[in-house]
């Protein structure tokens, strides 16, 4: 009699402890902390995570929050490898950042049947319409999206005949053909193209060739290091048009120097000093971190805040709960609008044209750019109507 209590003690005590376990709120944090996009995402984001969840409190519904770490090095193997450990040793329940295309593409297909949301900075368009999945979100813009944000605005205003630049990567060829796309469509012209390998340093014959096309505007269709390098000798030879990066932060800014990245137009989806709100985050992130967030670090302070809000509303970790929750319910943002989170993963967010500031204008440091206006997030969304996720009630 008395081992069968201490067997059923025993077995209660080990009930309780897979319970507690289980009610812990995990996230995995699989980011690019070394390489090109480090500077960008990385510890930054990794930041603004852990700040969402100290302004939460710290825990949600009694449970404390923990956060494990890890590079995937732009490697889908290591992601993948990674990922799976989370979710099976772990307990994973969001895998949050995954800024990397193809490593996204693997854990998409990894999670598609377990009880995991990931929030992805990946932007690949596969990720919302074929490879979409039942609790994978799209942070980031997807290049079909970000190829119409940033061209539709300067097409209004004149801007018809381009030319591109172009990373020998699957991103690049990606926004180049979604961003001719929209520029036709919209009586614009593509002038020309060139693309230029991951080892390229030298960008004057592709400059001299976009300064001959005649084209108003050069776009960059690549970022980092390259998007910085095209910029500079630009500048060294005097070219005209205007350069229109899909990629540029305010880290790039301050790395290349403003003096540089002059007569550049583009679409940023948050900037530190838009209003009294965006400028009070930013003092608190810099106060820590040493520089405002960029905007990869801002929706990751917004979207973790939203789903701890989901999991407090929700009562608990189930993954399509929180699915149901997030997507019923505006998700805030920093500068006081909203966005929403469609059935396809994709977040539809209002974004800011902007141009970068002279010398003469700007008043000090990180003060690179002017907000010149807003573009309506569901103007340069993909219509559902041509989704080809299979989540998409009309499919």
């Amino acid at each position: 009699m008395k081992r069968s209590t201490k067997f059923v003690a025993a077995a209660v005590a080990a009930l309780v402890a897979a319970s507690a376990a289980q009610a812990e709120v995990t996230i995995g944090y699989l980011g690019a902390l070394t390489g090109a996009q480090a500077d960008m995402t990385g510890e930054a984001a990794l930041h603004a995570t852990r700040m969402a969840i100290a302004d939460f409190g710290g825990e949600v519904n009694g449970e404390p929050i923990e956060v494990l770490v890890a590079d995937h090095a732009g490697k889908p193997d290591l992601g993948l490898a990674t990922a799976r450990e989370w979710v099976d040793a772990e307990g994973v329940n969001l895998i949050l950042n995954v800024d990397n295309s193809a490593v996204a593409l693997a854990v998409s297909d990894l999670i598609k049947d377990k009880n995991v949301t990931m929030a992805m900075g990946a932007s690949s368009s596969r990720l919302i319409n074929e490879s979409c999945g039942p609790h994978q979100i799209m942070l980031l813009l997807d290049n079909g999206t970000l190829a119409r944000a940033v061209t539709l605005p300067q097409l209004e205003a004149g801007a018809k005949d381009w030319y591109f630049i172009t990373v020998d990567y699957a991103l690049g060829h990606d926004l180049e053909a979604q961003a001719t796309k929209a520029i036709e469509a919209n009586g614009g012209t593509v002038k020309g193209s060139v693309v230029h390998s991951p080892q390229a340093t030298d960008f004057s014959s592709f400059l001299l060739q976009a300064q001959s096309s005649g084209a108003t505007n050069i776009a960059l269709a690549t970022f980092g290091a390259w998007q910085n390098a095209i910029a500079k000798q630009a500048q060294e030879f005097g070219v005209q048009q205007s350069l229109s990066p899909f990629y540029l932060a305010d880290t790039d800014i301050k790395s290349a120097g403003l003096d540089t990245l002059q007569n550049v137009t583009g679409t940023i989806q948050f900037y530190w000093d838009e209003n009294d709100a965006t400028r009070a985050f930013s003092d608190r992130f810099r106060e820590d971190f040493g520089r405002p967030p960029t905007f990869t670090n801002a929706y990751h302070y917004e979207f973790t805040t939203h789903y701890l809000k989901a999991i407090e509303a929700t009562g608990g970790t189930d993954a399509d709960a929180i699915q149901a929750w997030m997507r019923d319910n505006p998700m805030a943002l920093i500068n006081g609008d909203t966005a929403t989170i469609r059935e396809d993963g994709a977040v539809v967010r209002d974004v800011l044209s902007y141009r970068t500031k002279t010398l003469a204008e700007s008043t000090g440091d990180w003060d690179f750019l002017e907000i010149t206006g807003k573009v309506d997030g569901e103007s340069i969304a993909q219509p559902l109507a041509d989704s080809a996720c299979p989540l998409v009630a009309s499919n």
